[in-house]
C-alpha cells in the first residue's frame, strides 16, 4: 500500500469515528441479554442526612490556619517589588 492510499484511509477512519461522540456504546448488546433488577425494596441509605456533617454549617479551617489575614496585611504594608537582577 502506498502512502497517499494510507493516508486518505486513516483520514476517512478518523472522519467516521468523529461522529460517534453523541452514541452511547452501552447500548450495543449484541446478544440482546437482559439485566434482571435486584429483588427487594429500595429504600434511602442515609434518609435524615449523612451523619456527622451538618450542611448548612461553614468548613472548618484547616489547623494550620491559625494567623488571621489582618496580621500578614500589616506586616508589609505596600512593599516595593525588588527590581529585576538585584537581590
Amino acid at each position: 500500500m502506498n502512502r497517499p492510499l494510507r493516508l486518505l484511509l486513516a483520514g476517512s477512519l478518523l472522519l467516521g469515528l468523529s461522529g460517534c461522540a453523541g452514541f452511547d456504546f452501552d447500548k450495543i448488546n449484541p446478544f440482546q441479554e437482559r439485566k434482571t433488577p435486584l429483588s427487594g425494596t429500595r429504600e434511602p441509605v442515609f434518609p435524615n442526612g449523612v451523619p456527622g456533617v451538618t450542611a448548612s454549617a461553614p468548613l472548618d479551617q484547616p489547623s494550620n490556619a491559625n494567623v488571621s489575614l489582618d496580621a500578614i496585611s500589616a506586616a508589609k504594608p505596600n512593599a516595593p517589588a525588588a527590581a529585576p537582577g538585584t537581590n
